[in-house]
C-alpha cells in the first residue's frame, strides 16, 4: 500500500495543530494565578483589627520587585539589615511589639497551589505609612503570635 502524499500532510496538521493546542493549555495553567479577598473568613477574621503580639524577631522587608501583594514583607524568625538595591530591611519588630493586620487575601496559582496572607499597616521612622503582607502557614511553622511551644500544642490537637 503506498502512503499518499494528502494523506501525510492531513497527519502532520493535525499533530501541529495538537501540539499548538496543548502548548496553548500548558501555557495557561502556568501563568495562571487568582487573588482573593478572605476578610471575612472564620480563620483569618478574628486576626483582624486587634493587636497582635509578635512572639518572634521579625524584620519587615522592601522588595523591588513585588512577591504577591505589597512591596513590603513581614519576615518572621529574622533580624537582617539589607540595604542593596532590590532589597532592604526598612522596620524590626522584638519580642512583645504589637501589630494590626487589617485584610487577610489568598493567593493561588497552578505552580505554587494556596497560599494566604494577612495584610497589615505601619509607620517607618521616617514616618512613611507602608503596607506589608505576611505569609501564613499555620500548619507546617508557628504563626508571628505563636510561641514555638504554643504552636506544637496546637497542632497536636
Amino acid at each position: 500500500m503506498i502512503i499518499q502524499p494528502k494523506s501525510i500532510r492531513k497527519v502532520l496538521q493535525v499533530a501541529l495543530a495538537t501540539t499548538i493546542v496543548l502548548g496553548v493549555v500548558i501555557f495557561i495553567s502556568v501563568i495562571y494565578e487568582s487573588r482573593q479577598d478572605l476578610s471575612d473568613d472564620f480563620r483569618f477574621s478574628k486576626l483582624l483589627n486587634t493587636p497582635i503580639q509578635v512572639r518572634s524577631s521579625s524584620t519587615i522587608r522592601w522588595n523591588k520587585n513585588n512577591i504577591r501583594f505589597k512591596h513590603y514583607t513581614l519576615n518572621q524568625n529574622e533580624d537582617s539589615n539589607y540595604d542593596l538595591e532590590d532589597v532592604k530591611s526598612v522596620k524590626k519588630y522584638q519580642i512583645g511589639d504589637t501589630i494590626y493586620f487589617y485584610a487577610a487575601k489568598s493567593y493561588k496559582s497552578m505552580h505554587v497551589g494556596e497560599n494566604f496572607y494577612l495584610i497589615g499597616k505601619d509607620t517607618l521612622n521616617n514616618g512613611e505609612i507602608i503596607e506589608f503582607e505576611y505569609y501564613t502557614a499555620s500548619d507546617y511553622s508557628p504563626e508571628i503570635w505563636e510561641t514555638e511551644k504554643e504552636f506544637l500544642k496546637r497542632v497536636r490537637h
